[in-house]
């Protein structure tokens, strides 16, 4: 995954040495946990974010060159060398353009997390509003992070109260800054990747143990499988299963009994851009093409769970976990 990490520490309305440490700690736990930093290369935060990821890499024999990416304006001298430095295609990252292009650094970032600073921090959280990307505010430091804590957490209770409880955890009080780091990367990694998993497959007692199987392997890997179940009344039932294909990671679909309903729901997954794993009883047909899906030919339930364990860690590496 890569996150963008941006704010000040010049404009620190409390404990400025604590964000500083933060922020150091901050920038080790994003590469730590397999991930890309991404940052601007213009304030002194954007240099000590890097600074700290930098060094993570240099002791650990990581690639910064591929780990932390930063992007500059063309007549702006980049605050640092780290990593990888790259110009922007963009003339400005300002937001008075008929067309609007979202920065580099907000449009590839998976999440975007904010520490203290002012306008030029809220500046940046538009945009990242503006791109549809996950914002966690720091309000352990005031400033912007703080107003922008506020802001998500008040409609994160409005839209997703489960989601809200877990937002919380940015609001620590602790002392130990490389926990805190630690705690909000993990906060970013189950916004970004939920740990759901929608279910698609006949109902049929004689399919149970294929669910049970489902079940097992993601359990393996800390996920949850769901499904719907079966109704007469279409106005219920289609969007609950359009809303959990689309708030979960991925999606198990086991077309060893084709039906409408099944291609529906493989359909809609792959048409809002969901990972799909396809799972068929060994002999059964198979009505279309899935050679560019990961399929799983199964004639026992061991075989089924093998394979799903293989592709799951692949998709587990894919998501940065």
């Amino acid at each position: 995954m890569r996150i963008f990490v941006g704010g000040s520490l010049q404009n620190v309305p409390r404990d400025a040495e604590a964000c500083r440490q933060f922020v150091a700690a901050l920038g080790a736990e994003v590469v730590m946990r397999g991930h890309v930093l991404l940052n601007g290369s213009r304030s002194s935060l954007d240099q000590a974010v890097a600074t700290a990821a930098n060094e993570w890499l240099a002791n650990n024999a990581g690639d910064p060159r591929s780990r932390i990416i930063s992007y500059c304006l063309k007549d702006a001298k980049p605050i640092h060398s780290l990593g990888t430095v790259r110009y922007s295609a963009l003339s400005d990252w300002q937001m008075n353009h008929s067309e609007l292009e979202i920065p580099e650094q907000i449009g590839l970032a998976g999440a975007t997390i904010f520490i203290a600073g002012s306008e030029g921090t809220f500046w940046a959280k538009n945009w990242a509003d503006f791109a549809r990307k996950p914002i966690l505010g720091i309000p352990r430091f005031g400033g912007a992070g703080e107003a922008i804590y506020s802001k998500q957490l008040k409609h994160l209770r409005e839209t997703s109260p489960a989601l809200a409880e877990e937002y919380e955890v940015l609001n620590s009080l602790s002392d130990d800054m490389p926990a805190y780091a630690n705690e909000v990367i993990r906060l970013v990694e189950r916004m970004v990747t939920p740990r759901s998993v929608f279910a698609v497959m006949s109902f049929k007692t004689k399919y149970r143990s294929v669910f049970a199987s489902y079940k097992a392997a993601c359990q393996e890997f800390q996920f949850e499988v769901e499904r719907t179940d079966e109704s007469t009344s279409l106005e219920r039932i289609i969007p609950r299963i359009e809303s959990g294909i689309r708030k979960s990671a991925f999606v198990l679909a086991d077309i060893s009994e084709p039906s409408p309903n099944v291609f529906y729901e493989l359909g809609y997954a792959k048409g809002v851009g969901k990972d799909v794993i396809v799972s068929v009883r060994k002999g059964a047909d198979v009505p279309f093409d899935v050679g560019d899906v990961p399929t799983i030919r199964w004639g026992t339930q061991e075989d089924l769970r093998e394979g799903l364990r293989k592709y799951i860690a692949d998709l587990t590496v894919k998501y940065g976990r």
